[in-house]
């Protein structure tokens, strides 16, 4: 006869006081102390890391998850050391519809997550997202201004030309 140290028959012992793995695949760690997250470099990466990993990065000193097929650092509701980026997209020509790619100079989130969350400026004019403009990412086709296809990232993608010689403005990172 066995003698069950457990109301629960489902939960099993994982080499250690107080972890457990459950039936339905839980991992509960049952302790008021801490719990040590797999710790090491830059070099030291997973050579093949699958969404929902994490890591201290000593390199960096800072918390790293994998999702979406990269490695993204943890952040909290600080602020942001980039902080409110301005930048300048360049003046209408009465052709061009398209202006960017934004830069918001934050590496882990270079782009807004809506264009709700940017201000956008035709000289000192304010532009009303989704109504003047909208996001657009790799744009297709070619620049009426250069005949070049445009680069790849977001841009700002007004309804109709900018008039030419007036300038426009972004300001970044109030999502941030």
């Amino acid at each position: 006869m066995r003698l069950l140290k457990a109301q629960n028959t489902n939960l099993r012992n994982i080499y250690g006081k107080g972890v457990k793995y459950t039936i339905d695949e839980e991992v509960i760690v049952d302790s008021s102390n801490v719990m040590l997250i797999p710790v090491g470099t830059d070099a030291e990466f997973v050579s093949s890391p699958t969404n929902g990993h994490v890591r201290y990065n000593t390199t960096s000193n800072e918390f790293e998850f994998y999702q979406n097929s990269a490695w993204r650092k943890v952040r909290f509701r600080e602020p942001n050391p980039v902080g409110i980026t301005q930048q300048n997209l360049g003046n209408g020509d009465d052709l061009e519809t398209k202006f960017g790619p934004l830069d918001s100079g934050d590496s882990d989130f270079p782009v807004p997550a809506s264009a709700e969350n940017i201000l956008v400026f035709i000289e000192n004019v304010f532009q009303i997202s989704t109504t003047n403009y909208t996001l657009e990412q790799n744009p297709s086709g070619n620049s009426p201004s250069t005949g070049s296809p445009y680069a790849a990232g977001w841009y700002i993608s007004f309804g109709s030309p900018v008039p030419t010689g007036k300038a426009v403005t972004v300001l970044h990172n109030f999502d941030k």
